[in-house]
């Protein structure tokens, strides 16, 4: 199943060896040195329901390790068999990601707010041999839906949390209570490199069909690397991501980065719950967060409402989205910390990033320099303009393997030289940076011929007081040769603002007329994935544009 991804080469695996950009190393090399140089130090402090539910120090961490790895072998699970993870931020999944990094397995979670039909769409893709979930989780039966879906290829149900309803094991019982590093040890196991496949990840799909991204854990190692190094973080740092764990900045930041540095973790497995997470900062003291823009916005809301010293905030790191000038200085001020953006995708961990030395307010005019060991171009596109932004391209350390059982969509998306087509625009930052102003899947064709990312207009129509949130798709018309823009929003208090309005707005911007919308739809609320990315494809599909009147 495996022999389609896109292993690197002999030489290139070399190159990037004696970069030291991957090393010999494992994650769970790190978590027995962790162990053995700060037994105590704490490694996870997990929040459940709003409330405490448990702190393991790196001792406990390397022991429910090895415990949950006999498990998984006892089950039958060895190198290359797929675990699926559907999972909420409980402390289990961090155990399970290296147990199955220590079997040579694979891990592949599914973000909790997807569905029965993707769940079963994944079990079957990947043709995973267990799946772990738990009982409920927000007024949800995990375990009910788990049942309903499960292939017949699917050899263990595992829940936590509950009974485990046969034909389901109860994770309590089996994987906790049961001493099975004793009974099944794993020192007469190999121990698995890594270079080889140890993470499976489906892309947000917000605009197509979703994709299984495979990672070795050294691909891994290279994306976190980006997220740590730039800041000088240490073993003394806490650290803290409410994005949900089957989300690559999540695997990295809250699995994986904590562990290799010896910190330590602080996770909750609401997303949603800002003022827990002020909580948490306040009272843990949390050093380095990252969340992204809409995380951001929710977090400045809560603090408004109720202010918590957040003097221990010393670095606050946003991607996924764009962020906003106001944004920024917003943070600032609620947080005195500077707010710096990432850019990275599923496929390449984090490629870009802004540091402390940039001007002040950098992250609202860059996403970022490049790192070490990745290289950004910025292709032209025919027909677009200069504003309108290139194709960028990348080559790093960090990318990924390959798309597991499409290798023909990989192979169409990185070029002869290696470089990988990223499918987003983007504009030189004047710094030796970049600035995302788009994706290509977005670049609209005016009946003008003139290509149009959306991205950089919708950033000044968000700054118009009337509008809450906008996103502007092109459709076709069947009076033009070419596609017309509507602008969906959603209008904040007050009077909605017309169509006229926004493309005033825009003129006083000094935006081309060809960038302006033909047309505008209201709208109570923007599709989101769990990500809070805005799923264009969807919106597409749910706006009735050809019934809306000109204005």
């Amino acid at each position: 199943m495996w022999e389609d991804l896109a292993i690197p080469g002999p030489e290139q695996t070399a190159r990037y060896y004696e970069q030291q950009w991957w090393r010999e190393r494992t994650f769970t090399d790190d978590l027995c040195a962790a162990a053995a140089s700060r037994p105590g130090h704490p490694a996870i402090i997990a929040y459940q329901d709003g409330k405490h539910a448990a702190t393991l120090t790196y001792a406990e961490l390397a022991a429910a390790v090895s415990r949950f790895a006999s498990a998984l072998a006892e089950l039958g699970v060895g190198a290359g068999d797929v675990v699926v993870l559907y999972l909420p931020n409980v402390w289990q999944i961090s155990a399970l990601y290296l147990a199955c990094n220590r079997l040579g397995a694979i891990a592949s979670p599914v973000i909790p707010t997807l569905g029965a039909r993707e769940l079963g769409q994944v079990l079957a893709f990947s043709k995973a041999a267990v799946c772990i979930t738990v009982d409920s989780f927000a007024d949800t039966d995990y375990a009910a839906r788990l049942a309903e879906v499960a292939p017949p290829g699917l050899r263990h149900q595992v829940i936590i949390g509950g009974p485990g309803r046969p034909p389901a094991i109860s994770f309590g019982t089996f994987f906790e209570a049961t001493d099975w590093e004793n009974r099944h040890p794993l020192a007469g196991l190999p121990s698995p490199g890594p270079d080889q496949p140890s993470l499976l990840l489906y892309t947000s799909g917000t605009t197509g069909q979703m994709k299984a991204v495979a990672h070795s854990q050294n691909t891994l190692y290279a994306g976190l690397r980006g997220m740590h190094e730039p800041f000088g973080l240490s073993a003394g740092d806490v650290i803290s991501i409410p994005h949900y764990f089957a989300h690559l900045a999540a695997v990295l930041c809250g699995a994986y980065m904590p562990l290799m540095l010896g910190a330590t973790c602080v996770m909750q497995d609401s997303n949603t719950d800002m003022e827990l997470l002020l909580d948490l900062i306040e009272q843990h003291r949390v050093s380095y967060l990252y969340a992204a823009p809409g995380y951001v916005v929710g977090l400045l809301e809560a603090h408004q409402r109720q202010r918590r010293d957040t003097g221990s905030l010393r670095f606050f790191v946003s991607g996924s989205a764009p962020i906003r000038p106001e944004l920024i200085t917003a943070v600032q001020d609620a947080f005195g910390v500077g707010l710096q953006a990432l850019w990275g995708m599923t496929e390449n961990g984090t490629v870009t990033i802004t540091r402390p030395d940039d001007p002040p307010g950098w992250a609202a005019r860059s996403d970022g320099r490049p790192l070490p060991w990745a290289q950004v171009r910025l292709a032209p596109i025919a027909d677009a303009g200069e504003q309108d932004g290139s194709a960028l391209l990348v080559r790093s350390a960090s990318q990924c393997l390959g798309y597991l059982g499409q290798p023909g969509l990989y192979a169409n998306c990185v070029d002869s030289g290696g470089w990988f087509d990223t499918g987003d625009l983007a504009r030189d930052d004047g710094r030796g940076g970049i600035k995302i102003v788009g994706r290509q899947a977005d670049l609209i064709n005016r009946a003008s011929g003139h290509m149009i990312s959306t991205l950089e207009v919708e950033s000044v129509l968000q700054t118009h007081p009337g509008v809450e949130e906008v996103v502007l798709v092109g459709y076709p018309d069947p009076d033009v040769p070419g596609a017309e823009l509507a602008a969906a929003i959603v209008i904040a208090a007050g009077s909605p603002p017309t169509l006229t309005d926004l493309r005033e707005h825009l003129a006083d911007a000094q935006m081309a007329e060809v960038l302006w919308p033909d047309r505008l739809v209201n709208m109570r609320a923007l599709p989101r994935n769990s990500l809070g990315k805005i799923q264009r494809s969807l919106l597409r599909e749910r706006l009735e544009i050809a019934a809306s009147p000109r204005r």
